[in-house]
């Protein structure tokens, strides 16, 4: 497909929900017409309803031909300029339509690399970007065979997750048959539920927002994390990460020469790396921005609004010069603050009946944004994934110690009521 930007959509069909950022994409082309296609799991995620042109909402068991189907009736009574997939959500639909359709997007193969960790974990060996090494393994007895080859500890996670489910750490032969049960019910309902196992990685964890034009990878962000050791869910970030100017490089190098591999041309893109001693390593990718309100620091901190791009991007616009401009900017120190987000955990369980002081933790210095996680009602229990935090803060700082300190002090002022019911599930 040419290089070149086409003229400003009238009609853009986004797959999957996108919650706030079809606003973007309604400033970016006024009169803009959006038609969804989604899955019932994603709907939440679809706002703004009565903004949008169409909506459909199909089951998951509904197969790509009659997505495609549907599409193409739509293109045909009212054509389609551009396709769009904000949330990575059927990406394998969203590249396989487009290309039937002749519309600009990544490729099936790229969908299949990104979405897939064992393809991914092939392709960028194969390519010479990181050799760590992943095995299928379908029942206890294959992760326990396939941890003894990669040599312990080693990592047991779902080939499709999100949101740190279902991930395992394995120390010994013992921890097997937890491990497989763990990462099992993690896969559950995910777009690739198959197990994959491969060598943990021991370092300071990272990851990495870029917005794509034509093959071009700009480095938004890099975001340090900060990773409950037990369930691998991330409790915290900071924004920019506080490293060394050769860290730094070496992190967004890995993560373009990644991105090349997996010929990724437009878009936003989320890497999770691992810096070790023995330099960068590739965690995992996805199609879509950063979740956790990363991108909203990113751009508070540095100017730089990926989301706003992206939507700009996916109706035509170009968008390398607004996106080098920023940089110079935040490069020439115009922007110097940082940003920090903590999670509030449940220290037990039970079900949620109140949350108290968001109102006054929104109003401490420099907080931007206090939020509960977690609704009333809903039962808590271990720390599981994401969905399983309690509440956040995200605040800004003239120092990554400022901005954390803020973050912290705001959400560790929140109490919650729970009701400590019996039968609550863990």
């Amino acid at each position: 497909m040419s290089e070149e930007r086409a003229a400003v959509a009238e009609h853009l069909l986004m797959i999957g929900g996108a919650r706030e950022i079809p606003r973007e994409c309604l400033r970016a082309a006024p009169g803009l017409r959006i038609s969804v296609i989604c899955r019932r799991e994603v709907e939440s995620k679809v706002w703004d309803r009565k903004d949008l042109h169409r909506l459909m909402i199909l089951d998951r068991e509904t197969s790509r031909e009659e997505w495609l189907g549907i599409a193409r009736a739509i293109h045909e009574h009212d054509r389609i300029d551009a396709i769009v997939d904000f949330t990575e959500s059927d990406a394998d639909k969203t590249s396989y339509i487009a290309e039937r359709l002749g519309l600009r997007c990544y490729s099936e193969q790229t969908a299949q690399w990104v979405t897939d960790k064992y393809l991914m974990r092939a392709r960028l060996g194969e390519t010479g970007v990181d050799d760590t090494l992943a095995k299928r393994v379908v029942g206890p007895d294959e992760l326990c065979k396939a941890a003894g080859e990669l040599g312990y500890p080693v990592i047991c996670k779902p080939a499709g997750g999100i949101g740190s489910r279902g991930i395992s750490k394995l120390a010994s032969p013992a921890d097997v048959p937890r491990a497989f049960t763990w990462s099992t019910e993690g896969a559950l309902g995910l777009d690739a539920e198959e197990l994959i196992a491969e060598p943990f990685h021991q370092g300071r964890e990272f990851s990495v927002e870029c917005i794509s034009e034509t093959g071009r990878h700009f480095v938004a962000g890099i975001t340090q994390k900060s990773i409950d050791q037990n369930s691998f869910v991330e409790v915290g970030h900071l924004v920019p990460a506080p490293l060394p100017e050769a860290e730094a490089a070496a992190i967004s190098d890995t993560v373009r020469r990644m991105l090349d591999a997996l010929e990724v041309r437009d878009g936003a893109t989320h890497t999770e790396v691992i810096l070790t001693d023995d330099g960068v390593r590739i965690i995992e990718t996805h199609l879509r921005y950063g979740g956790d309100r990363i991108p909203n620091m990113v751009s508070a901190a540095t100017g730089i609004d990926v989301q706003k791009a992206w939507a700009r991007q996916a109706v035509g616009h170009s968008i390398t010069a607004e996106i080098e401009e920023a940089m110079r900017r935040h490069r020439s120190d115009e922007r110097a603050e940082f940003a920090a987000i903590r999670y509030r955990c449940a220290d037990r369980r039970g079900v949620l009946t109140a949350v108290h002081g968001i109102e006054d933790a929104q109003r401490m210095p420099g907080v931007a944004e206090v939020a509960a996680v977690a609704g009333v009602g809903e039962r808590i229990g271990d720390l599981t994934g994401s969905l399983a935090r309690l509440a956040f803060a995200w605040a800004l700082g003239a120092t990554p110690e400022e901005a954390a300190e803020r973050a912290r002090a705001a959400v560790d002022s929140l109490t919650f009521d729970l009701d400590d019911e019996p039968g609550c599930r863990p």
